[in-house]
């Protein structure tokens, strides 16, 4: 698989994350938390992800490293809740849990083999 089919496939995956904070924005039984601000602002959040997931600019790894710890929080916390109040599992949380930091993973290196550093410059890397 080639490293932009890698990515266009994360980027489908924050835009269902989009349709689905829409989804629960428009109809909040649909979630198990949170609420209709929360889910529009991870809309926006999500689309903007998906955009420049596709772009990949030199900064976009660091802006992906904080949503990453945003993910873990919100959705490690809601999961260890939920368990331990219903004894459900969260397997949407889960699953942002295994996907999200995998995403970063492949965003540094994918950063590590574009650009390089030399002296006090930035060059862009052959990106094939």
């Amino acid at each position: 698989m080639s490293r932009q089919t890698l990515f266009r496939i994360f980027a489908l995956l924050f835009v269902a994350a989009a349709i689905f904070h829409a989804a629960a924005f428009a109809h909040p039984a649909l979630s198990d938390g949170g609420t209709r601000m929360r889910h529009a602002a991870f809309l926006v959040i999500d689309l903007f992800f998906a955009w420049y997931m596709l772009k990949r600019p030199r900064w976009f790894a660091a802006a992906f490293f904080l949503l990453t710890i945003e993910a873990l929080y919100g959705h490690g916390l809601h999961a260890w809740k939920l368990w331990r109040d219903q004894g459900k599992l969260d397997w949407l949380s889960f699953a942002v849990l295994i996907a999200v930091p995998c995403m970063l993973a492949f965003l540094i290196a994918d950063a590590r083999g574009r650009f390089w550093v030399k002296g006090d410059r930035v060059s862009r890397a052959n990106p094939s």
